[in-house]
């Protein structure tokens, strides 16, 4: 029975090492990997500072809207002090927007 278990657990396993291979920044997704395994035992504001430490900065130029990434980076680093509500506040503020599309005008009605 345990090793139906163990075969049973095999895939998940192959699955996961598998993720990062596919991911848009395998490099940055193998890094997040091993930061939250040596983080692991930690807990609030030491694993955030853990895992900050360990983790790579992200590269915006393959992000799908580079100028933005580039912003939400700079408004990490002027959060980064901050922790709780204090930090989400802190993003929300200093992340910028998401652009609205232009309401299109109504079409003409057909006489």
């Amino acid at each position: 029975m345990l090793a139906l278990a163990a075969l049973a657990a095999l895939p998940a396993f192959a699955r996961a090492a598998a993720d990062c291979a596919v991911a848009r920044d395998p490099g940055r997704c193998e890094a997040q990997r091993a930061a939250l395994k040596s983080c692991a035992d930690l807990r609030g504001p030491a694993k955030r500072a853990c895992l900050d430490a360990a983790l790579p900065p992200v590269d915006c130029s393959k992000a799908s809207d580079p100028e933005r990434c580039d912003k939400a980076q700079k408004a990490r680093e002027v959060c980064n002090t901050k922790s709780g509500k204090e930090l989400k506040k802190c993003l929300r503020d200093e992340t910028p927007k998401k652009k609205k599309p232009k309401a299109r005008k109504p079409a003409a009605p057909k006489t």
